[in-house]
């Protein structure tokens, strides 16, 4: 948004389409092709593999395997995501995540996530959620 088109911004109309489930739903898709994406590098041996489960409408969580001997797998971690209302919780089992997000519009009108005091847009929440699951080494892990 420009300065020029700030003065007929329609808030009530983007504010209307703010809503915790339009976010929720964007981040279920999202972490969807996280999960994807994470699966298609080659790292750790081979041993991780990240599988994505939508447990409800308003739940979702990524679990983090590990190939402990020949086909057989541990699970070593999960994030789950969860909408209530008009919050999103984001939890981590063997992970340290977690923390509680709404939605509003920012300055410019763009909808944003807020967690505490600070903003932040989609791929930062999902980094926030994720980064540990997807990245760091865990005692079940080595």
């Amino acid at each position: 948004m420009t300065q020029d088109t700030a003065a007929d911004f329609d808030w009530v109309g983007a504010q209307a389409q703010c809503t915790a489930r339009s976010m929720f739903e964007r981040l279920r898709t999202r972490v969807r092709e996280d999960v994807q994406k994470r699966n298609g590098l080659f790292s750790r041996g081979d041993r991780w593999k990240f599988e994505f489960y939508e447990a409800e409408d308003k739940e979702f969580e990524v679990e983090r395997h590990v190939r402990s001997s020949g086909t057989s797998t541990t699970v070593a971690g999960v994030v789950t995501f969860v909408r209530e209302g008009s919050r999103i919780l984001v939890q981590g089992e063997d992970v340290d995540v977690d923390f509680v997000a709404v939605v509003t519009l920012d300055a410019t009108g763009a909808c944003r996530f807020v967690v505490g005091e600070a903003m932040y847009s989609d791929w930062e929440i999902r980094r926030m959620a994720l980064e540990l699951l997807f990245f760091e080494e865990s005692g079940d892990a080595e």
